[in-house]
């Protein structure tokens, strides 16, 4: 459990391959140092509500997520699932998200549980990505995690912060510079849940 703050934004194809030739260590950025290698990530998540919608589910204070989540990391790694509920906020854009999560040996008892106590999977979601660990000189000592991926087939950059010593809003512009490395544009960045960026909803 901890306070994460992340910044998620779309891709065009070039901008994908640009990173993409970055985190794999084909070309350098300056002022941005990598890690290690990426690490590639299977992850397949299973939501669930009590509610129809999620006005419905929001005004009953139901967290916004409430989640089965199954990855493998690296090709050669074992299949591990994990239950988790997360409650978030969004601040000037950016997500402040409160998280608990447990290890699940067998996800499909958990499952069976949620739908006899009137819970239904209304929606999953399908990531394959390439995470790597940074360092960049807008915030030197703090960890950047940058995940390039493609989400149920759409290309997206997300970069989070976990971050106890230094204030929230030191932390935000950081990663607002740290994107800007990249040449992205912080003003396309998507605050919205996945669902709602997946189904196409404004909410």
């Amino acid at each position: 459990m901890g306070r994460e703050i992340e910044i998620k934004i779309p891709l065009s194809d070039e901008q994908y391959d640009k990173i993409f030739s970055v985190i794999s260590g084909a070309e350098t950025l300056e002022g941005v140092e990598v890690l290690g290698q990426p690490e590639h990530i299977l992850k397949a998540d299973s939501y669930f509500s009590r509610y129809e919608t999620r006005a419905e589910s929001k005004a009953a204070g139901e967290p916004q997520v409430i989640r089965i989540r199954s990855e493998q990391i690296s090709e050669t790694s074992s299949l591990k699932s994990y239950f988790c509920i997360k409650r978030k906020s969004i601040e000037n854009g950016i997500e402040f998200n409160r998280e608990d999560e447990t290890f699940v040996e067998k996800p499909e008892v958990v499952r069976d549980l949620l739908l006899f106590s009137g819970y239904h999977q209304f929606f999953e979601k399908n990531k394959d990505a390439y995470g790597v660990y940074c360092h960049s000189n807008v915030l030197p000592g703090c960890n950047f995690h940058l995940e390039l991926e493609k989400v149920n087939g759409l290309k997206y950059i997300e970069v989070e912060v976990t971050d106890g010593t230094n204030s929230a809003d030191i932390v935000r512009k950081a990663l607002e510079k740290f994107m800007e490395q990249f040449g992205l544009d912080i003003s396309k960045r998507d605050s919205r849940h996945w669902m709602d960026i997946l189904t196409g909803s404004l909410s």
